[in-house]
């Protein structure tokens, strides 16, 4: 077969377009012990891929299949002792959780319980002054000291609304100009 032949079937074998009949010429053509220096190092990968007859030391090793089988199942076994070695933690873990839980659920409704009764039933509220004389000389104090707050309160905004109205104008002035 020609060269340019297997060069082309190894350009399309390794772009993934060959037909199973067209690897089937490759791996033949490189079974055979007169492969050009060129094509050598194809040689050798392709004889890796398919493991062909021809290099036995790259297929692999005997009893290798069983080998794997029986690391795997041992690694199931392992597996299997460890979760069923921990399951009982596990549940004891659950049932610890679940009891503190229920706990401070009791708790919190033993608390919430004591202090809706002391709402319901709200203590009678007691005169603080005996004299009506004094109340209202209190109680007039205290509407004084906030009435004069208040009237500070007011001056304060008049004098920040002259301050904005003033800005106010002045941007209009800018922007206008």
């Amino acid at each position: 077969m020609k060269i340019e032949e297997i060069e082309r079937l190894l350009a399309k074998f390794y772009g993934g377009n060959t037909t199973e009949s067209e690897e089937e010429v490759l791996k033949d053509y490189f079974r055979t012990e007169d492969v050009p220096i060129s094509l050598q190092k194809e040689r050798e990968l392709f004889l890796g891929f398919f493991c062909l007859d021809a290099v036995p030391e790259d297929c692999a090793p005997a009893g290798l299949g069983d080998k794997l089988s029986r690391m795997i199942d041992e690694k199931a076994e392992e597996e299997q002792l460890f979760f069923h070695r921990n399951r009982s933690k596990r549940n004891w873990r659950w049932i610890g959780g679940g009891i503190a839980a229920t706990l401070l659920l009791l708790t919190g409704l033993g608390y919430s319980i004591g202090t809706m009764e002391s709402e319901v039933c709200p203590p009678t509220p007691q005169d603080t002054f005996s004299n009506p004389k004094v109340a209202y000389e209190v109680l007039q104090a205290t509407l004084l000291e906030v009435s004069a707050n208040l009237n500070k309160g007011i001056e304060q905004v008049q004098e920040a609304r002259e301050d904005v109205t003033k800005i106010n104008k002045e941007i209009l002035n800018e922007i206008q100009q």
